[in-house]
């Protein structure tokens, strides 16, 4: 079993033949499934954009959370409605966060949720550091920067209480969980410019609530292993949050999409046996 991994591939910003070439890449890739970690594309593009890694990649799953940047230039409800309807096109395509466990070989699953800055790290609210989804996303638009550090803490808690939901049980059947999210879940493993992220910025870049349910939830089971695949930074990142949570950050550069690894999981593919 194979699966595949990417993330902040910003097609939007990547020109037509650098694109095509990517696709004919995903194409020949040795994986059984892939798992992106979110900002694909912008708002307006993200559904061809889908489309188009649906197909290179099939008949393979595709599984995917969505960044902050594929919700640009619209709003969180039209973006899940529109993906919505590529996912009922193109059958390839799953997007994480709707309750499912997905198994990967014989002692591994998958769950995802896309997860966001809650804004709790660092400065907090106090930050001077510029967000832009304050002024490309429509539901933070035109609002105090207390409501919108309101809505990034309840885009946080939401993630967490997803993962209280679903991770629980996944851990309970399965000795080894994969979690995409895109948004690292723990301040050590946020970097900026390859460095340690630092207060001002990191309000920004983590979401502290997934990582106190995460890292809460992953005591009560000690025989089992936790994996968190995110991006969101664009630094590379390996760090473990406990010894039985492991966090995984991709490292991208504009323009220049790229498949970030192939992980090899022990036994055979059960994508088929359902959730």
């Amino acid at each position: 079993m194979k699966l595949l991994w990417l993330t902040d591939l910003h097609l939007d910003k990547v020109g037509d033949a650098s694109r095509a070439e990517f696709y004919r890449r995903l194409r020949q890739e040795n994986a059984d499934a892939a798992v992106i970690t979110g900002d694909i594309s912008d708002a307006g593009r993200l559904p061809g954009h889908l489309r188009d890694l649906a197909q290179a990649f099939g008949p393979r799953p595709v599984y995917f959370v969505l960044g902050n940047h594929d919700f640009y230039g619209s709003s969180f409800e039209d973006v899940d409605s529109a993906v919505a309807t590529v996912c009922e096109e193109q059958q390839n395509l799953r997007h994480l966060g709707q309750g499912e466990i997905i198994p990967l070989g014989n002692d591994a699953a998958l769950v995802g949720h896309r997860g966001w800055a809650d804004g709790r790290a660092g400065w907090g609210e106090r930050s001077f550091a510029r967000n832009p989804d304050h002024e490309w996303i429509r539901d933070f638009q035109r609002v105090s920067k207390h409501a919108a550090f309101e809505r990034m803490a309840d885009l946080g808690r939401v993630s967490a209480a997803y993962f209280r939901d679903i991770l629980p049980y996944a851990l309970k059947c399965y000795g080894h969980v994969w979690v995409a999210t895109h948004v690292p879940p723990f301040t050590w493993a946020a970097f900026y410019n390859r460095k340690p992220c630092g207060r001002t910025h990191l309000p920004h870049y983590v979401n502290m609530s997934a990582g106190g349910a995460i890292w809460g939830i992953s005591r009560c089971f000690p025989k089992s292993q936790v994996s968190v695949l995110c991006g969101h930074t664009h630094s590379a990142a390996r760090v473990n949050a406990s010894e039985r949570v492991r966090v995984i950050v991709g490292e991208a550069r504009t323009k220049c999409p790229r498949v970030q690894e192939v992980f090899d999981l022990p036994g055979v593919s059960c994508l088929d046996a359902g959730p």
